[in-house]
């Protein structure tokens, strides 16, 4: 299971596994603050789409991966997503078949609501800026996301190559460091993000499109992290390989994720533009003007 986004219990030391639910319980309370009754079924409702995203299991050798949506979540719940990740995850380990530990689940909402909670920040803060849907700004923004993406599956390959060695006990990052100096990587990266705006201008997709496909990705990338590191530094015993091929499984997801994040900003911002806090709009098929 440590092949798995959430991690199972007798993996982590108790410091870990103590941190994370008493963290899991401050965001929780933090984010219950001037909750109102008519909260409540949008949280029931994205509680939901989460936890049966992350029961949809693919194998990819000998990981497992599956959509993530914490991002998606975050931007559609802010504060309240620290309700809702805690309760799926919670529910996940509990029923059969089971996903993740019972008492991992403190850290494994940490790990979803934390990125969860900063991709909602930057949608909040990116989404005031008016320039960001002119042509040129969705260009920027893909391309941003094909160069994200790119580089951290680089990055991802030569640290799981520089520390395929199982006796030694700490991280290697010179062949990482080499490759942010490398010219054909770059240009890879350039590539790609040519790629994924010559798609997008095809689509002709919705202006909020660009800014969804960046911050689904970023969410589960951030993710990614997390779990690794925590996985590093809060472990029972020193295990590298595992979390870094784990994470190489999961960054397509990320692309695919950020593809599914953006066309649902697309369509919620045309048909129901408050559910994304955008109440100084209305429904661009109305046609009509403030």
């Amino acid at each position: 299971m440590l092949l798995a986004v959430h991690i199972s219990d007798g993996y982590l030391t108790a410091p870990w596994i103590i941190g994370g639910a008493a963290l899991t319980v401050l965001l929780a309370v933090l984010g219950s603050i001037r909750l109102r009754d008519e909260e409540i079924p949008r949280i029931a409702l994205l509680t939901a789409a989460f936890f049966i995203a992350s029961l949809i299991h693919i194998k990819t050798g000998p990981a497992s991966v599956h959509l993530l949506l914490n991002g998606l979540v975050g931007i559609l719940l802010g504060p309240r997503a620290a309700l809702a990740i805690p309760i799926a995850l919670a529910l996940q380990a509990m029923l059969p078949p089971g996903h993740g530990g019972v008492l991992a689940v403190g850290v494994n909402s940490c790990v979803m609501t934390l990125p969860a909670l900063a991709v909602w920040g930057l949608f909040r803060l990116m989404n005031r800026i008016a320039w960001l849907r002119h042509p040129w700004s969705r260009t920027c923004l893909v391309a941003g996301a094909g160069m994200v993406w790119t580089m951290s599956l680089f990055a991802s390959v030569a640290l799981l190559y520089a520390n395929l060695n199982f006796e030694t006990q700490s991280l290697s990052f010179e062949p990482v460091n080499e490759l942010w100096l490398s010219p054909w990587m770059w240009g890879a990266a350039a590539l790609v993000a040519a790629l994924l705006v010559a798609v997008e201008r095809r689509l002709e997709g919705a202006p909020e499109f660009p800014l969804g496909l960046l911050l689904g990705e970023l969410g589960v990338l951030l993710t990614l992290a997390l779990n690794f590191g925590v996985l590093i530094l809060g472990g029972e015993t020193y295990w590298a390989m595992p979390p870094l091929v784990l994470a190489i499984a999961h960054v397509p997801i990320a692309l695919v994720e950020g593809i599914i994040v953006g066309f649902a900003l697309g369509f919620l911002a045309k048909v129901s533009p408050e559910f994304l806090g955008l109440r100084d709009k209305v429904p661009r098929e109305h046609g009509s003007s403030v």
